[in-house]
């Protein structure tokens, strides 16, 4: 009887994609090439020109993913839900850990330190990723450098988290962000000078 061999389903873009960020992951931008990435699918080389036109049309489809898919479809996501300031930053907390925002941050940001075009990018996602968080902040009554840096301590953690603490609990992580949500939110640095005059009455 004759074995029946089931072909493999066709590639299309978005698979060359996900395999040149799962390159990037494990080996860093250098072993993101067409060679690779089709013995990584299981392909012949010629499947790759099917939807791109060379390596470095791939590299830019990775960037736009990347920061269409881990920052403004996450904002956007989050924003739709239309809860209070407040509120959508503990949601948006939540959603980063879930999607695995952060997870890619370090490759590519590991790659932008030696690329103009992925530092350009990830220098715009940056600045997107701001906006809305300060912007967050300043609904809820802070101002100036107060809303910023709220907004940039919230980033920093959330971008370097993962790769930093590892071995928590689900339920220890929680724990730390219900803390860290309602430090950012609701914690005032008391005036300087407002306490030195309460002090001389």
């Amino acid at each position: 009887m004759q074995k029946v061999v089931q072909a493999k389903p066709r590639l299309n873009r978005q698979d060359w994609i996900d395999a040149g960020i799962q390159e990037l992951v494990d080996s860093g931008i250098g072993g993101v090439n067409v060679e690779r990435l089709a013995i990584r699918l299981g392909v012949t080389r010629g499947s790759f020109y099917h939807h791109f036109t060379d390596r470095e049309s791939l590299l830019k489809a990775m960037l736009d993913h990347w920061a269409e898919h881990w920052t403004y479809e996450v904002r956007e996501r989050i924003a739709a839900l239309g809860l209070d300031p407040a509120t959508t930053l503990l949601a948006l907390s939540r959603a980063i850990r879930e999607y695995g925002a952060a997870d890619y941050d370090a490759p590519f940001r590991a790659w932008a330190l030696h690329d103009t075009i992925a530092r350009k990018v990830v220098r715009k996602v940056d600045q997107a990723r701001m906006q809305f968080i300060q912007s967050l902040f300043q609904a809820l009554g802070f101002t100036g450098l107060d809303a910023e840096n709220r907004a940039r301590l919230f980033l920093y953690y959330e971008v370097a988290a993962p790769a930093m603490v590892t071995g928590l609990s689900s339920e220890m992580c929680e724990q730390l962000l219900i803390e860290r949500h309602r430090f950012l939110t609701t914690a005032r640095i008391v005036d300087g000078s407002k306490k030195n005059e309460g002090r001389k009455k």
